[in-house]
């Protein structure tokens, strides 16, 4: 009876064990089965991104401006700092002669000397200097304009201070001047007096506007009404040399600032090869970005095209113009349109019954086809719509628009399209 329990008991474990084995050798039977086309593959998820479809060229800054130059060779002294908005009758710089005129001075002062002689007022030669209350007056002027950093009024009031100060005049210097009625030397004093008062220059504003002492362009981009001459002919033949007035000392005939309206200002984007010129219209508002800086808006003005694929856009400027108005030549970009999007290797892309997607590895390790919208393409990387909040995107179709699922930041994209196929099993 115990033999018959013991034997009863090795039959549940040779059972266990014969099926261990049947699927073991069920396994390597169906194994190859199992691995056919089955292939190991790189894979890369897309990279969001921001695309921008954009017009390239060089911009050049058009400005509605006056520009003022040295009458002598002299010292400037100026009223206004860069950048500095002034309104009209604004004194922006005075420049003192640097002629010598001691000797008419000189001459000046013998003549006052022989007036104030033969109105018997003071007798020449004798030291007897005292302050006038137009002498303590202008001290007094000068006091505040040092205390007011106000430099200008500073070397006007110096100049005057000189001419009024009392000298003392041998009388034996003055023995032509004293045998001259008195009203003879009252209008060589007036003559003298107007002719020294030619010592110095004002420079008052004509218009309101933003004063600069740096010239990048001279007038080859002043603005006078028109854009007539502002052809791309014309702007691809200028060339700059950005000069800065600085110091004190000035020359005759050069620079010495300029003033800018800075209400009305232009930039002119030269253009060459470029077929998208034609989805530009006047009247259009766009984006601008100056040396990859932030944008700024503006709305096209004139649209010059000399040949196909080739003109000037003029942009009406709105922001920008304390950034820009020193410069006369920048690399410049038009914004057409600006969207987020993503990029994926451009090898990735295939064709697919006639409709463009990539191959991408779904959650069961199967290819899966995919449609996407290509928004640019070159050698490297391909730039997709990103659809809406859903991942879809639109496609025109035979019968009419479609909306259909296209990729997401998290899909694996095959990267060798060509040696896979749809539904086949990967990684």
């Amino acid at each position: 009876m115990v033999r018959k329990n013991k034997r009863s008991k090795r039959k549940p474990l040779k059972g266990f064990l014969a099926f261990l084995l049947f699927i073991l050798v069920l396994f390597f039977l169906i194994r190859p089965i199992f691995t056919i086309g089955y292939k190991k593959l790189t894979t890369a998820r897309p990279k969001m991104t921001t695309y921008k479809n954009v017009i390239r060229g060089q911009g050049y800054t058009i400005l509605s401006q006056s520009q003022f130059y040295a009458k002598n060779d002299g010292i400037v002294v100026y009223g206004a700092q860069e950048g500095e908005r002034v309104p009209v009758d604004y004194e922006i710089a005075t420049v003192n002669f640097q002629d010598d005129f001691s000797s008419q001075k000189d001459d000046l002062i013998r003549i006052q000397a022989a007036i104030d002689y033969k109105s018997n007022k003071k007798a020449a030669g004798k030291d007897s200097y005292q302050e006038t209350p137009e002498i303590k007056k202008t001290i007094e002027k000068i006091q505040t304009s040092i205390k007011d950093n106000d430099f200008q009024s500073m070397v006007s009031d110096i100049n005057n201070l000189d001419l009024i100060t009392p000298h003392n005049v041998n009388i034996s210097e003055l023995s032509e001047l004293l045998n001259e009625p008195l009203e003879a030397l009252e209008e060589k004093k007036e003559a003298l007096s107007k002719a020294l008062s030619q010592t110095r220059s004002r420079y008052i504003s004509t218009v309101p506007g933003v004063i600069s002492y740096i010239f990048p362009a001279g007038k080859s981009l002043n603005y006078k009404g028109s854009f007539d001459k502002f052809s791309l002919a014309y702007l691809d033949q200028l060339h700059f040399n950005p000069i800065q007035q600085s110091g004190v000392r000035v020359k005759k005939g050069k620079p010495i600032f300029r003033i800018i309206d800075n209400l009305q200002w232009y930039i002119a984007v030269s253009v060459h090869n470029n077929s998208k010129l034609k989805d530009l219209e006047a009247g259009q508002e766009v984006s601008l970005v100056l040396n990859k800086k932030e944008a700024i808006k503006g709305i096209i003005k004139e649209i010059k095209e000399s040949q196909d694929k080739e003109g000037v856009i003029i942009i009406s400027m709105e922001e920008g113009f304390e950034e820009n108005y020193t410069k006369a030549k920048q690399n410049a970009e038009i914004i057409l349109k600006q969207e987020d999007a993503y990029t994926v290797p451009a090898k990735a892309i295939v064709e697919q019954k006639k409709k463009t997607g990539v191959y991408v590895q779904d959650i069961h390790n199967l290819v899966r086809f995919v449609p996407v919208k290509i928004l640019a393409q070159n050698d490297d990387w391909a730039y997709l719509e990103k659809g809406d909040m859903k991942n879809k995107i639109t496609l025109d179709e035979k019968n009419g628009e479609k909306q259909v699922q296209t990729i997401t930041y998290e899909d694996n994209i095959v990267l060798d399209p060509a040696s896979v196929q749809e539904k086949q099993l990967i990684n």
